[in-house]
């Protein structure tokens, strides 16, 4: 009875210590919806763009260090529906154009979780690349053939777009919630991308809910 006891009272004591180091040492996989602010834009010149809310998708990989840092990197999608006012260079009428927006994002970020138990806040930050696509044609259309694996040749027509890709940078806080092997987390996050002379650096409020595994 008395080492009933005293076992129950070493597991009780050590039950914090073992909560807190659940995420040590650990490798994690998650995924999850991203959905992006819309935003009104103003370019030199006097064109403009509303874009509206986007949605899309989050993959990710990362390493805890120990229960508080993590390194890892991100995969995101994300597609927004804008409306575009362009005004010629030539002084003509403006032209009001609708499209969709489409991003692809490679980032590499490093997160501080500010406790060591199941359940803690969390800041992060990253930087990587930002490809965007405006789905407005840039050219002629033009013939193209390429070969499938085991399918073999391929011809179509392809219209080039007006596309970028652009250096980015995030910073972001959030919850996690570690049940067991799993993971849970909400994540309200601000992305930078330098669009150039014409607006310089902009920003986009990106809100994601991850849900992933330890290994």
């Amino acid at each position: 009875m008395k080492l009933g006891i005293a076992l129950t009272i070493v597991l009780l004591a050590a039950a914090p210590a073992l909560a807190q180091q659940s995420r040590s040492t650990k490798s994690e996989i998650y995924i999850g919806p991203v959905f992006t602010d819309g935003k009104n834009y103003s370019f030199n010149g006097g064109s403009s763009a509303r874009t509206d809310t986007g949605y899309g998708l989050n993959i990710g990989y990362a390493y805890n260090m120990d229960a508080h840092v993590q390194f890892g990197g991100d995969l995101v999608w994300s597609d927004q529906d804008y409306r575009a006012t362009v005004r010629p260079g030539d002084g003509s009428a403006a032209r009001n154009i609708n499209g969709t927006l489409e991003s692809g994002t490679v980032r590499f970020f490093g997160t501080y979780h500010f406790s060591a138990k199941r359940f803690t806040p969390f800041v992060t930050g990253g930087l990587g690349w930002t490809y965007v696509d405006t789905n407005i044609p840039s050219g002629l259309p033009e013939n193209v053939c390429w070969y499938y694996p085991w399918y073999g040749g391929y011809c179509s027509t392809y219209v080039p777009t007006a596309s970028t890709t652009k250096f980015s940078y995030n910073a972001g806080l959030g919850l996690r919630l570690d049940q067991g092997s799993g993971i849970f987390r909400f994540l309200v996050n601000s992305q930078w991308m330098d669009l150039g002379s014409g607006y310089s650096s902009a920003n986009v409020i990106q809100y994601r809910l991850d849900v992933g595994t330890k290994f």
